[in-house]
């Protein structure tokens, strides 16, 4: 399906704004749109196996959490924020494919401005919330994304490289 990379993105946006303003209901949300992503998708192998991102993304957000630069309401760490790493991870094989291309300075600024103002918007929704002020989340935030983001394409890259991808 040639067009699949705009469902692709349709779906991980919906995806963001069910956790941000639907937060109690997300998780089934988000994992119906990864089902569907999954039946639409033109390559249903390789984005189960871009899956392996979710322990990157996890482990992220899991120092964040330990160190208060965000935090879920009753929480300690949210299946709708593990389901969004999913969407997020299979989104490179589509919508995030662009990406996939780019040098890594060019990702460090993409992760750092896109990274934090995501995070930062789902504080300001009331999905999250943070300890710290806002200029030390957005900080904390930026840094991290300016290192996350280019060690997920990194990883992406190896993993097509290896045929891990191939359907």
């Amino acid at each position: 399906m040639k067009l699949f990379w705009l469902i692709n993105l349709v779906l991980f946006q919906a995806s963001w704004l069910a956790a941000a303003f639907f937060t109690p209901y997300a998780a089934p949300i988000i994992f119906a749109f990864i089902c569907l992503n999954f039946y639409l998708s033109p390559s249903p192998k390789a984005d189960a196996r871009l899956l392996i991102l979710i322990v990157i993304g996890v482990c992220i957000d899991s120092l964040h959490f330990y160190l208060g630069t965000f935090k879920a309401n009753g929480h300690f760490f949210p299946l709708w924020l593990i389901l969004l790493w999913g969407m997020f991870s299979i989104s490179f094989n589509h919508s995030f494919a662009w990406f996939t291309k780019q040098a890594y300075w060019l990702l460090a600024i993409i992760g750092a401005i896109g990274g934090s103002l995501s995070y930062w918007g789902g504080i300001k929704t009331g999905a999250l919330t943070s300890d710290l002020s806002a200029s030390e989340t957005l900080t904390s935030l930026a840094i991290t994304w300016s290192i996350t983001f280019p060690l997920l394409v990194m990883t992406y890259r190896r993993l097509n490289r290896s045929g891990a991808l191939s359907n």
